[in-house]
């Protein structure tokens, strides 16, 4: 007899639960991540054709608006470890998007910049960004927006 007759097709098998449907939490917090990886998907999409990723794009974002930062700092803002932010600092210094500079006070420590061309690119970037912002968010009111931000910031009172 063929084991694989005795399998149930996936139409048999009953699904995972996880969770009831009416726990209200459970629900607004899928709905929340769904959200947030559309919209990631679609920024990664912007960034593609400039060979760019989205944690790139956030360092050069943190550079642009605060010149001189150290990769600690980024490390911190951006939940990931002071490795990573290197490895991805080299990339972005070799493709001449910013430049590291020692701190005055402490040769340890590298102070981050953006060249000419991470802040052309950065600009234009934000341009872009801001334009798709708009639009993902056109669905609400301006109300609606402001409201949405207020929930938001009673589970994550820190702005990112």
């Amino acid at each position: 007899m063929n084991p694989l007759a005795q399998t149930p097709s996936t139409d048999e098998r009953p699904g995972l639960s996880i969770g009831p449907d009416e726990d209200s939490a459970l629900n607004a917090w899928r709905q929340m991540v769904c959200t947030y990886h559309r919209l990631q998907r679609r920024i990664e999409h912007m960034l593609a054709p400039r060979g760019l990723v989205l944690s790139q794009f956030e360092i050069l974002a943190k550079a642009g608006i605060r010149p001189g930062l150290i990769q600690q700092d980024l490390a911190d803002a951006l939940l990931l470890t002071k490795g990573n932010i290197g490895a991805m600092v080299d990339r972005l210094e070799c493709s001449g998007l910013i430049q590291r500079k020692p701190d005055s006070q402490d040769k340890r420590v590298n102070r981050l910049y953006l060249t000419d061309e991470g802040r052309r690119l950065t600009g234009a970037l934000f341009e872009e960004h801001l334009k798709m912002v708009h639009e993902m968010m056109a669905p609400l009111s301006d109300l609606q927006q402001r409201q949405l931000r207020s929930l938001l910031q009673l589970i994550e009172p820190e702005t990112c």
